[in-house]
């Protein structure tokens, strides 16, 4: 493994751990020249995915982008990037145990949101506004009040 810091090629690993749902191990290294540490993530390579989208266009798989939607709703919340990872990396373990070679855009929305719920409500509402693209505050209430939550309007 190559050092971020120094680029220098040999590195230890200090402590590897798997992940709480086994979908990717965690290890921890020093730079054998510099002494710094990192973290890296091993993780099941899946074979190239198309996602296809609401509008039957198709585009390959990005972890990066399912990282990026998570992020932009836990924005303000101190949810650590550790888990942020974990989540993408269930979903892509979900996606390679399926071993089909399109999966639908809802299909990782739903996991998403079914891996978000737990760790954060609010940043899970926000993912759901952007998801199911609510038309109106009326429409959200009832999704909310369909997942056993209650929520009433006040005056």
């Amino acid at each position: 493994m190559i050092c971020p810091f120094c680029s220098h090629e040999d590195t230890k690993v200090l402590e590897s751990r798997m992940s709480s749902e086994k979908a990717c191990i965690r290890r921890r290294r020093e730079c054998e020249n510099c002494q710094q540490r990192f973290t890296t993530y091993e993780r099941v390579e899946i074979s190239p995915v198309m996602v296809i989208k609401k509008n039957k266009a198709k585009e390959e798989y990005s972890r990066e982008k399912i990282i990026k939607s998570i992020s932009n709703s836990c924005v303000k919340y101190e949810i650590e990037q550790e888990i942020i990872q974990e989540i993408s990396a269930r979903i892509e373990f979900g996606i390679s145990l399926l071993g089909k070679k399109e999966i639908t855009s809802a299909y990782i929305g739903e996991k998403i949101l079914e891996y978000l719920k737990p760790v954060n409500e609010i940043a899970y509402l926000r993912y759901l506004t952007v998801f199911k693209k609510f038309e109106t505050i009326e429409d959200l209430y009832k999704e909310i009040n369909l997942s056993g939550k209650t929520l009433t309007f006040s005056n």
